[in-house]
């Protein structure tokens, strides 16, 4: 069996404890269960707060892991836009590219045909006064086409009346060859009977 005096440090030979010693002893000793209780009692309240934290924080925990994985699920969604709208951009680029190219090649093209549409407006500059000109030169010569056809008229009467003449004196001269014939006819007779006249004289 312990004594007192060896529990609390002290041998026998070297202290001899008074009843008051004791009593102090043993109020400290309460006082420091009752430190001790309520130690423990902290402790507890401690833990049981700890535990709530704990539960709280376990609790944020979940949150934050859904949130973290709606978090990847954006991240995870954002990149797939991300790559598509770059697929896009590429798309675009090249799109822009051949666009600029045709753009290029439509202003040659427009710049081609301004110079073309400025040789053409020349060209039909020129031909409008030449047309004027054109112009001037037909009315001369409808004016001198009127003239001549007038003339032609003028012609063609005096051809029908020359004509007409012409076969006056187509007749005419057909009378005087058929009186002519005529004439000589009756002169061959005559001389056929002067020459039987004669030559019944020169018988005789």
């Amino acid at each position: 069996m312990v004594s007192w005096p060896s529990l609390f440090g002290y041998s026998q030979s070297t202290a001899v404890l008074s009843a008051s010693h004791i009593q102090g002893i043993v109020n400290q000793t309460c006082q420091d269960a009752r430190l001790d209780l309520q130690s423990v009692v902290f402790t507890q309240r401690g833990m049981k707060v700890i535990e709530n934290r704990a539960q709280k924080d376990e609790e944020k925990m979940e949150l934050q892991e859904i949130q973290l994985k709606e978090a990847k699920h954006i991240a995870e969604e954002a990149d797939r836009k991300y790559e598509e709208v770059a697929r896009k951009l590429v798309i675009v680029e090249a799109e822009l590219e051949r666009t600029e190219e045709r753009a290029e090649l439509a202003e040659a093209k427009c710049a081609e045909l301004e110079e073309e549409l400025k040789n053409v407006t020349n060209n039909l500059k020129s031909l409008e006064a030449q047309a004027e000109k054109y112009s001037q030169k037909e009315d001369k010569y409808e004016e001198e086409i009127k003239i001549l056809t007038d003339k032609l008229k003028e012609a063609e009467t005096r051809a029908e009346f020359a004509e007409r003449s012409v076969a006056k004196l187509e007749k005419t001269i057909d009378d005087l060859e058929d009186e002519l014939y005529a004439q000589k006819l009756k002169y061959k007779a005559i001389s056929e009977e002067l020459d039987h006249a004669l030559n019944d004289m020169t018988s005789i």
